[in-house]
């Protein structure tokens, strides 16, 4: 079979064979139509006009004064163009963690003075919801395969320390930190920004794959007292980064206290929370693009699935036509890989 993509499921290697389809372009759905946003502007920013008006002749104190007592000012509204998107994607975002009915019924308040109808505005929540479900679902997947495919065993969380660095500073050092290494000792990662909801500081979560003999610093076991848990916990802190850039904490993806996919989910999470992307090394890419030879295949995925076949472990990678090797770390490092 030429030209399959194969990609690694945490347990096992599967390729796809490549069939023919529709290869046009995508059909962009049409633009829509901007609407009239209003909002209730912060407490500073709204005039005391009644206060303004008292403040003036004498003679028209007790006057004003009584005004005040009876009248209230209305609140005031600032205005913006938006569209519908926008607005849907802004209120799924303040609502996520909530339940599932709480947060349609949260999303639905706000998005009805912008609908007709009500069936037209479950319509639209319906299908935006689905969307967002199938695309979540999408990009766990993909995650999920690049995590697998390229051996990510460390899951660490770097957390902002003023006393260290601005914030700004400490996402440009730490990410060039992450890179350098990349280049240099062959560290691969994928990570993204995160917010504490407690006390807004920053995070950076990421999943690591660090070669055999290649970790910077030592990993030290510390113990901390958990507010949330409200006991002491112990945790593996890495003494290159702590120095560096403040307290972390590395976790190693064993299959049992913590499976791959639970990282991973770890990661969606926190992107679907505060609408940030997934940073990556260069090179971590989702499929291997090799030929596959009849003997590396063990048997079709399913039955009635002429496209997915299950290989075996030490199937042989070919690039342009030369065989590379068995799949290993350093075949997988020369091997033509692709999303």
């Amino acid at each position: 079979m030429k030209k399959c993509k194969v990609y690694s499921d945490g347990s096992h290697y599967i390729a796809i064979h490549p069939t023919e389809g529709y290869s046009g372009p995508r059909r962009k759905p049409p633009p829509e139509e901007p609407i009239v946003v209003e909002e209730e502007a912060a407490p500073s920013d709204v005039p005391n006009a009644i206060g303004e008006e008292c403040a003036a002749p004498q003679e028209q104190e007790q006057m004003c004064g009584d005004t005040h007592e009876q009248t209230q000012p209305e609140a005031v509204k600032e205005r913006h163009i938006s569209t519908r998107a926008d607005e849907f994607l802004k209120c799924y975002r303040e609502s996520y963690g909530m339940r599932k009915k709480e947060q349609y019924a949260f999303i639905a308040s706000k998005l009805a003075p912008y609908f007709h109808s009500k069936e037209a505005l479950h319509q639209y929540i319906d299908h935006k919801m689905e969307c967002k479900k199938r695309a979540e679902i999408t990009r766990r997947i993909r995650c999920l395969r690049r995590a697998a495919l390229h051996n990510l065993s460390y899951f660490a969380t770097f957390t902002y320390d003023d006393k260290k660095a601005t914030e700004k500073e400490f996402e440009k050092r730490l990410l060039t930190a992450l890179s350098n290494l990349a280049s240099r000792k062959g560290w691969k990662y994928m990570g993204t920004w995160e917010r504490g909801g407690d006390t807004d500081r920053l995070h950076f979560h990421a999943i690591l794959y660090i070669p055999e003999g290649k970790m910077v610093g030592k990993l030290e076991l510390k113990r901390d007292y958990d507010v949330k848990k409200r006991r002491v916990v112990e945790r593996m802190e890495n003494s290159f980064f702590q120095d560096r850039f403040g307290r972390n904490q590395f976790e190693l993806i064993d299959g049992t206290a913590l499976p791959l996919g639970t990282a991973v989910s770890y990661i969606i999470k926190y992107i679907e929370k505060s609408g940030g992307r997934i940073i990556c090394s260069k090179g971590l890419k989702t499929f291997i693009e090799t030929d596959i030879d009849n003997d590396d295949v063990v048997a079709r995925l399913r039955e009635d699935d002429d496209k997915k076949y299950l290989l075996f472990d030490d199937f042989k990678v070919y690039k342009d036509g030369k065989e590379l090797g068995a799949v290993t770390p350093g075949v997988l490092a020369q091997a033509k890989t692709v999303n």
